[in-house]
């Protein structure tokens, strides 16, 4: 029996949906990682080290704390996406509303330093993740449905510190991916004479699986008042070697022979890898003058390493889908400035812009990935020298973009076109306590 079909490729095919997020940065890459980050558009990562999360973007910066801290909290992340058009094939209308739901996002870190050369860290963060839901019935169920990817990013790091102005810092990342990737019938049925209803599944996949990865860093300290670094997070692949692919399609020769295979429920194995990109970034560190800092950086995702997609049956390694991604790398600049009023109050604010990696082409109402700009703003209070809070809040607009995308290339039909926008509030808030 054929497996390589039309709902088996439109099921993995919704993994490439993944490569495309309203969540954080550009891509499905997430920065939010810590509240005082939020609150200055993360401009300046790596280089600040106003509180333990700096370990998780910069090893090197563990250097910089002479008692171990401890930081933890989340950052909710309420999107707004919608997507507006109409069926080529029906003239149904084919716009959703709010097809992003809110998520939050977990963090923790732990920095100990053990002499007045070396120090270690630990944190758990999220890089990476995303989440859109359209209705069950939605006319073009084949390319929307439900897309849900979470990831858990363990790391552990040490850092070194050469002289007075020279540190160094190499991490080791485990990285945990779930991915639930739901397609329904939609409209497709009374094309083709499938007798099944739109909501039906043609395609649900689901898969989890661990990938692993380093991270290094440099930190030079000019003065207490400037520093700069630069810091580099390696590739990770996470290998899905137990993806569980089914449908509620029927079993039957007619439409076998139109390349449909129905499971009936069935659960068939497949394998997939998912190559993460690598990350460069460079950022800085100004105290200009008692009260006010500025602070900025520009990172490099390496996304043009993601050239295709491609999926087997994990039994005898037939391949089940091929498709090329063409990506591009990307890029992301912040800038922000810091405010020291009193011993207990600190303010800060931060702009940034993030490119998108995805061509026009490539876009998928999965989340259509589009260049995003950020305000934010931010706060700490320490209630003493030990203990402190920190909030923060981020507005993210995205560019109105134009989407064509084809229920699939197996059938001869024209592409459904869309109009998407989308914006994001983000809140966040960290507790903060030095031993």
């Amino acid at each position: 029996m054929n497996r390589k079909n039309l709902f088996t490729r439109t099921a993995l095919a919704a993994i490439v949906g993944t490569i495309s997020s309203q969540a954080g940065a550009a891509g499905f890459q997430l920065n939010e990682y810590s509240t005082s980050a939020l609150g200055r558009a993360f401009s300046g990562e790596g280089v600040i080290a106003d509180d333990a999360s700096v370990g998780s973007r910069n090893p090197a910066a563990l250097t910089m704390f002479d008692r171990p801290e401890f930081s933890v909290g989340a950052i909710l992340i309420n999107p707004s996406v919608d997507v507006k058009g109409k069926s080529p094939l029906t003239g149904t209308d084919t716009t959703a509303k709010d097809i992003a739901p809110s998520a939050l996002v977990p963090n923790i870190h732990f920095v100990a330093p053990i002499n007045d050369k070396w120090a270690i860290g630990a944190s758990g963060t999220t890089n990476f993740g995303l989440a859109t839901d359209f209705p069950d019935d939605y006319p073009a169920g084949l390319i929307g449905g439900k897309t849900d990817l979470k990831t858990m990013n363990l790391n552990l790091s040490a850092g070194y510190r050469v002289n007075n102005q020279f540190s160094v810092g190499l991490g080791l990342n485990a990285l945990y991916a779930d991915a639930e990737i739901t397609r329904h019938a939609g409209e497709l049925p009374g094309m083709i004479g499938l007798p099944v209803s739109p909501s039906a599944r043609v395609a649900q996949l689901k898969g989890d699986a661990w990938g692993f990865g380093w991270n290094a860093g440099l930190l030079y300290e000019f003065d207490e008042d400037n520093r700069v670094s630069f810091t580099y997070r390696s590739k990770v692949k996470v290998k899905f070697k137990d993806g569980e692919y089914q449908n509620d399609l029927p079993s039957r020769p007619d439409l076998e022979k139109m390349g449909i295979v129905g499971t009936n429920g069935e659960t068939i194995k497949g394998k997939l890898d998912l190559n993460l990109p690598e990350i460069w970034e460079f950022a800085a560190y100004h105290r200009v003058a008692p009260k006010w800092a500025v602070h900025y950086n520009f990172a490099y995702t390496s996304w043009s390493a993601f050239e295709e997609l491609k999926a087997t049956r994990k039994s005898d390694g037939q391949q089940l889908f091929k498709k090329e991604e063409g990506f591009r790398d990307a890029w992301r600049v912040a800038l922000g400035t810091t405010y020291y009023h009193d011993d207990n109050w600190t303010f800060r604010t931060g702009i940034a812009f993030d490119d998108s990696p995805v061509p026009a082409d490539k876009r998928s109402i999965s989340i259509p990935d589009q260049d995003r700009f950020w305000l934010s703003a931010g706060a700490t209070y320490a209630f003493n020298k030990d203990m402190s809070v920190d909030v923060g809040l981020a507005y993210m607009h995205g560019k109105k973009v134009t989407i064509k995308e084809k229920l699939s290339e197996d059938l001869p039909l024209p592409a459904y076109e869309f109009e998407s926008s989308g914006k994001a509030w983000l809140y966040g808030m960290n507790f903060n306590y030095r031993f």
